[in-house]
């Protein structure tokens, strides 16, 4: 792959012909990590044209998010995980609940969480510059004219178009895996000048993701925190319940593994989910303890009704990560004690300006490996398989950070 060289300036009128090439890492079908044939390889398209509220991205860095893992493979975490014994995938056949999103377009160029410097701007945009480096998250278009686009919460926009595998105007959206890519400008964000770019781009999805509902739901000084899962949404969760200066930071994890390292992200509490305390609520020193509980990490084992136990009355259960099952979960709890079952999906631009701002002055930073996006098969094996700590980015070959 190699940058497409643009000696000319581009207009509107001009940029959408004349041959203009694209130039991707691309699936061209259903991913399947022991099947060589199906692994990503470079792709180039002709990109949509450029509209006048356009920017035009020379992408730089592209963390790779379990979302992409879910849209190549168009199977869950737990059945592309089982994928990896051969002695199973022959025979592994999973319920529908468990068959992931099957929505995948192929072509398909994954990547919704990417950092770059804008080449080209549409006639109307007056608010970036040629050369600015900025960010893209998981939607990269909305009407701008709805109540929710007004009121702050443009991401839950009727209208919104994903990253990649959406439709913008009667185009494909293709993703950060590429060299280049086009997006309303108003959802290109200027990365702060202390943020290096390889830290950025997880940023723009896990960690708009975990920083959101901080926001909308006031949580600070006197709030108790407790996080399910200490993955690449987890790790950044604890970070910014740190940096708001939580009251408690408790961290619920399957095994004792990362104990260490949430205490180094700043949790105040540990426990593991068989932990006595846990399975012995109500009556346990935990119980009630937590006015919001995130759940970022979820499988069909976790013990909902002993999660619930450690939340307050008038408490809210927060869910950030799509579950690989339906969840049931006790009506009681949530009826008598008024604790409130929420969600949230990914963030506004205000939103996103306002995370990077808060997360270049309290120092919140993802832990990230970095892999050459020649090498994007053996990223996204990685995240695969697990146990990266805890996000991986793609580096475009001679990017500076």
């Amino acid at each position: 792959m190699s940058d497409l060289e643009t000696s000319l300036p581009l207009t509107p009128s001009n940029m959408a012909h004349q041959g203009e090439q694209f130039h991707a890492w691309a699936a061209l079908q259903k991913y399947v990590h022991s099947d060589e044939s199906t692994k990503l390889v470079p792709w180039s398209f002709t990109p949509r044209p450029l509209n006048d509220d356009d920017v035009e991205i020379k992408i730089t860095h592209c963390g790779i998010c379990g979302t992409d893992i879910h849209q190549l493979t168009n199977v869950s975490t737990i059945q592309s995980q089982l994928l990896l014994l051969p002695e199973i995938s022959m025979l592994l056949t999973l319920p529908p609940s468990l068959q992931g999103w099957n929505r995948a377009v192929y072509p398909l160029v994954p990547g919704h969480e990417f950092v770059g410097h804008v080449t080209h701007l549409g006639s109307s945009v007056t608010h970036l510059k040629q050369g600015d480096r900025v960010g893209v998250s998981p939607v990269c278009a909305s009407c701008g004219g709805c109540g929710l686009c007004a009121g702050g919460h443009a991401q839950l926009c009727a209208d919104k178009v994903t990253t990649y595998n959406g439709t913008y105007k009667g185009f494909q959206t293709y993703g950060g895996y590429a060299d280049r890519v086009r997006v309303q400008a108003k959802w290109a964000v200027r990365i702060p000048d202390a943020i290096g770019s390889d830290e950025a781009a997880p940023l723009l999805c896990a960690g708009i993701t975990t920083y959101t509902p901080f926001k909308h739901h006031n949580i600070g000084a006197n709030t108790r925190v407790g996080i399910v899962g200490i993955g690449g949404l987890g790790h950044l969760a604890v970070q910014w319940a740190r940096a708001k200066s939580c009251r408690r930071i408790l961290v619920i994890s399957s095994s004792d593994s990362k104990r260490a390292e949430s205490t180094t992200l700043g949790a105040t509490g540990f426990i593991t989910l068989s932990d006595p305390n846990l399975n012995a609520l109500p009556t346990s020193p935990l119980a009630k303890s937590l006015d919001v509980l995130f759940v970022t990490g979820s499988s069909a084992t976790i013990p909902w009704a002993a999660l619930l136990n450690l939340v307050d009355n008038l408490g809210k259960v927060v869910l950030l990560d799509l579950p690989e099952v339906p969840i049931s979960l006790p009506a009681a709890s949530l009826i008598y004690r008024h604790i409130s079952l929420v969600g949230s999906f990914t963030g506004s631009t205000e939103d996103l300006e306002e995370m990077l701002t808060f997360a270049a002055e309290k120092g919140v930073r993802p832990w990230i490996k970095k892999v050459p996006m020649a090498e994007v098969n053996k990223g996204v094996d990685m995240v695969i398989k697990g146990g990266v700590r805890y996000r991986v980015v793609l580096v475009k070959d001679g990017a500076e950070n």
